[in-house]
């Protein structure tokens, strides 16, 4: 019995697989009036909810170069409109970003590369 017991230490140790995953929502990423906007369709978002944090994550590096918390003034999720604070960010051209969008029960997740042609600014993916 003992070394059946043994063998079960290191699933106890890594700890469960199945729990460590995420479901992220698609979020879509537009340039509108030569800012970024970021934002939810209405048929992508699963409830009414509230915006908790925002991040983004630059390529490349192994930490989020922007994060804003609303948790203590959450903004509402509303479908077409966009989500606030992400254009005064200062984005690198050719850098790949992925930005997330924190409610209390979904993320909601776009990846692009900005792009930067003069006063030109468009997105690929």
């Amino acid at each position: 019995m003992k070394k059946y017991l043994l063998l079960l230490v290191p699933f106890f140790l890594s700890g469960c697989p199945i729990g460590d995953k995420i479901n992220l929502h698609s979020a879509q990423a537009e340039v509108m009036n030569g800012k970024l906007c970021i934002f939810i369709d209405q048929k992508d978002i699963v409830k009414n909810e509230n915006i908790l944090n925002v991040r983004i994550w630059k390529g490349g590096e192994n930490k989020y170069v922007y994060d804003k918390s609303y948790a203590m003034n959450p903004i509402p999720l509303e479908a077409g409109k966009c989500v606030p604070g992400i254009s005064d960010f200062d984005f690198v051209p050719g850098v790949t970003y992925s930005i997330i969008v924190e409610t209390p029960l979904y993320p909601y997740e776009t990846n692009f590369v900005f792009v930067k042609n003069g006063d030109e600014i468009r997105l690929e993916r």
